[in-house]
């Protein structure tokens, strides 16, 4: 087995002890209080935490939804936060499926997915998973269609793409960013992924 290879098996295995732990996850995977970006901060926000916990307490079995919701003001790290929980999700349970979608395209590209990449850049398991202007998946061709996860901008007009997400026994991630303006009927159409 080549070094890479290993390597890589043994970042995948030290990610999956996370898969009920996201806020483990996040103090774990990122260069906190090293040199470079991360050198002035030693992990999340007393807030940031506060949720991550919150979703590591509901994650009890893949057949339970967990909803949450976070009503904040601008700059203070929501993005981040989205960004940390997409990189949980996908990279602590394998053929994990998702879809992230905001308020608006241009927040969506501009906003969501340019802080993604952003900590994706920064992620330890990055090698692990190819980041896309439209989707995050795994880097490994077997899977790089069942474990992925999804840009998709909403419309009234084509709610299937909501309609569509079904990851029998699997985890499914579902964020929508800015969410109040986001309409009822793709917040309807998205409930019967949570039935899976």
């Amino acid at each position: 087995m080549n070094v890479m290879l290993a390597n890589s098996q043994s970042i995948i295995e030290e990610l999956a002890e996370f898969s009920s732990d996201p806020l483990g996850f996040v103090l774990f995977a990122f260069p906190w209080g090293e040199v470079g970006e991360l050198q002035n901060r030693f992990g999340p926000e007393e807030w940031q935490k506060e949720i991550l916990k919150d979703l590591g307490d509901g994650v009890i079995s893949a057949s339970e939804a967990i909803r949450l919701a976070r009503a904040s003001g601008h700059g203070i790290g929501k993005s981040a936060l989205v960004s940390w929980i997409i990189l949980w999700a996908i990279s602590t349970y394998e053929d994990t499926k998702g879809v992230v979608t905001a308020n608006t395209e241009n927040q969506l590209k501009t906003k969501t997915w340019a802080e993604l990449a952003k900590w994706h850049r920064l992620f330890i398991g990055r090698q692990l998973f190819k980041l896309t202007a439209t989707a995050i998946f795994a880097a490994d061709p077997s899977h790089e269609r069942t474990w992925r996860i999804d840009m998709v901008p909403w419309s009234e007009r084509n709610t299937e793409a909501f309609a569509g997400l079904h990851n029998q026994g699997k985890r499914i991630l579902v964020i929508f960013d800015e969410a109040s303006a986001i309409p009822d009927v793709i917040w309807e159409v998205t409930e019967g992924a949570q039935t899976d």
